[in-house]
């Protein structure tokens, strides 16, 4: 691939194209290479960051940059001429996948995630019974593994999260064990995101804190540490659920305490470090919010964009607080920002930009944004709506003519 022909997103994101060497870009593209370099040297443990990106994220950065010669669901599908040496090894993996041991098929599995290959997570790691769980904490974490990349294809679909996986997790991991406290924690958090119901999230909450106690003493000090982290911002939920101001900043100063005093030693251990922190603080704006403290979560937001200038969500969150405070010019600002810095979140700030264009009467701009939505994602149903609403105000006879012939097509759809 010569680079001097490639878009800025495209050499910022180069990984995800075909594991080629990294450029800069987002956090997560570190945690891509973070990934790879663990596979490629066994001496190193089987690093993974936390973030899990959807699996359109990697089909809408080809599409968008017009490589989807590169899109494939399966590394093995790829055709040998564009395979890079780093892609033909992991695609060696694959090819004796099932012969592999339980920790190279971890490495092995945390690439593809990485990659946002969920449906390849999938195909090759077997739903597992309670028993195999059970009887090694790796092939547990492999099973959570099955479990995060079910949940991020079933929330990027509109479907019920997989509850059970994460329960049998749960339960049937070894005492000790980081999938035990990681299911454990998992379902605390979706149950708050999506239920709210103290019930079914206090006792998970428990199982998490008394799992903390047994497994902290085992860990080295980093991992002990950020476990204890990642704990208290998971369990965060249960006074934010309940309403209690005061706790939930008291859980947090905690969390951010704990993010803070990472004891690092190494380059991974600063990257997962920094990760970790970052992931704090996009919790601590969203903390602001709910506190109605605009002005914080502003401040947040623009320090997050300074950590992770690569990263578009944060100037989409941001643009999202700056209309709350209205800040409309400003937050158009933000989101044109976000779209230049392209997927996994490009129709939204598309979509976002069109709102603000035309709430300031910016009516052939709002128009452009909209359209420039719909060509990034044609099933965006809410675009065509504002856009048949701009339409006949611009004056413009063809374009009123079909948004409504498309919108009429994509609602006989849905």
């Amino acid at each position: 691939m010569l680079l001097a022909s490639i878009s800025p997103v495209l050499f910022g994101h180069r990984p995800y194209v075909d594991l080629g060497p990294s450029n800069g870009g987002p956090l997560h593209v570190d945690g891509l290479e973070l990934a790879w370099r663990a596979l490629d040297d066994e001496r190193m443990p089987p690093y993974a960051l936390q973030v899990h990106l959807p699996a359109s994220f990697r089909e809408s950065l080809l599409r968008e940059t017009g490589m989807l010669q590169y899109h494939v669901e399966d590394p093995l599908h790829l055709p040998d001429e564009l395979r890079t040496a780093r892609w033909q090894k992991l695609c060696d993996y694959l090819t004796r996948y099932r012969d592999l041991t339980p920790t190279t098929q971890l490495r092995v599995i945390n690439v593809l995630r990485s990659l946002a290959m969920h449906r390849a997570v999938l195909a090759y790691v077997p739903e597992l019974a309670a028993q195999e769980i059970a009887h090694d904490p790796v092939v547990a974490a492999l099973s959570l593994r099955r479990a995060m990349s079910t949940l991020v294809l079933h929330l990027e679909a509109g479907l019920p999260y997989n509850r059970e996986d994460f329960e049998r997790i749960g339960r049937a991991s070894p005492a000790g064990s980081l999938a035990k406290i990681s299911a454990a924690l998992q379902l605390v958090a979706q149950d708050a995101k999506l239920h709210q119901d103290l019930s079914t999230i206090a006792p998970w909450a428990e199982v998490a804190a008394d799992e903390l106690q047994h497994i902290t003493p085992t860990l080295d000090d980093f991992s002990a540490a950020l476990v204890c982290s990642i704990f208290q911002r998971a369990t965060a939920f249960l006074p934010l659920v309940r309403g209690d101001r005061h706790a939930l900043v008291q859980a947090m100063d905690r969390c951010e305490s704990h993010a803070q005093q990472l004891p690092c030693h190494n380059a991974e251990e600063r990257l997962m470090a920094l990760e970790n922190r970052t992931i704090v603080l996009q919790s601590r704006a969203k903390e602001a919010r709910w506190l109605g403290d605009l002005a914080t979560a502003e401040a947040r937001a623009q320090q997050l964009i300074e950590r992770d200038p690569w990263d578009g969500l944060y100037q989409l969150e941001l643009g999202d607080i700056l209309v709350q405070r209205g800040k409309l010019a400003e937050a158009v600002h933000a989101y044109h920002a976000a779209v230049r810095l392209g997927p996994p979140r490009t129709a939204v700030a598309w979509f976002r930009a069109g709102q603000v264009h035309q709430a300031l009467r910016e009516l052939p701009l709002a128009s452009t944004c909209y359209q420039e939505c719909l060509r990034v994602d044609p099933m965006a149903i809410s675009a065509l709506e504002q856009l048949t609403a701009v339409a006949p105000q611009l004056g413009h006879a063809g374009l009123m003519q079909w948004s409504q012939l498309r919108l009429a097509e994509l609602q006989a759809q849905s």
